[in-house]
């Protein structure tokens, strides 16, 4: 072995080590049970190679969530190379499922990257729309938002966007969420976040590119 080689081995082992020491600092530095929850049994993830999935369990009807959505927002353009950021709506009481519908009638139709921040607005700005509105009230609203009225409620009332909502609720409970905005992190984690722990998010999904 020449001194080439063997300065590139010594090399590569260091930058292996500080890599692996890095994770393991960020792990630390958060606390498990209070910043973030490991998922067990683990979770089939969607991202392609490089990138882990991460998923936002929100519900347009939570102040909390409307509050963290700018942030939300911010970190997913910030983090496009590293994370495939995937929208499940939650509904921890029958009241709610109507929002859920809302999302998956919007994402059906290509409209809910669009109106995601009009959707919280109304809600819990301007009040246009009710917090938990029936379906008639979104219908309206919808209308009034530029989506025909007809295809909205055909889509809403649809075997794909009730399979959806069965999809993100079984999500949901596979995950252990209990509250709103939380983070699944590559199937393996649940972060609990806001505008001002946006960071605890970077800081998972290192350790989670790490571990790959």
């Amino acid at each position: 072995m020449n001194a080439y080689s063997s300065s590139f081995r010594w090399l590569s082992t260091v930058v292996v080590t500080l890599c692996l020491s890095t994770a393991a600092f960020a792990q630390a530095a958060l606390r498990e049970g209070t910043d973030y929850r490991v998922v067990k049994p683990a979770q089939p993830t969607e991202a392609p190679a490089g990138k882990v999935e991460v998923i936002e369990f929100f519900g347009y009807w939570c102040p909390h969530c409307n509050e963290f959505e700018p942030s939300m927002t911010d970190w997913t353009k910030r983090n496009e190379a590293k994370a495939q950021v995937n929208y499940v709506p939650i509904a921890f009481q029958s009241s709610m499922a109507n929002l859920q519908k809302l999302y998956y009638t919007l994402d059906a139709l290509g409209k809910e990257k669009e109106l995601r921040r009009k959707v919280f607005t109304s809600i819990h700005e301007d009040h246009s729309l009710a917090q938990l509105p029936d379906v008639g009230q979104l219908a309206t609203w919808a209308e009034k938002n530029g989506i025909d009225k007809k295809k909205f409620l055909d889509t809403l009332n649809s075997f794909t966007v009730t399979a959806k909502v069965n999809r993100a609720n079984q999500l949901a409970s596979a995950y252990g969420v209990d509250s709103v905005p939380a983070i699944g992190v590559a199937g393996k984690y649940l972060v609990g976040v806001d505008a001002r722990r946006i960071n605890n998010l970077d800081t998972v999904v290192n350790m989670a590119l790490a571990a790959k």
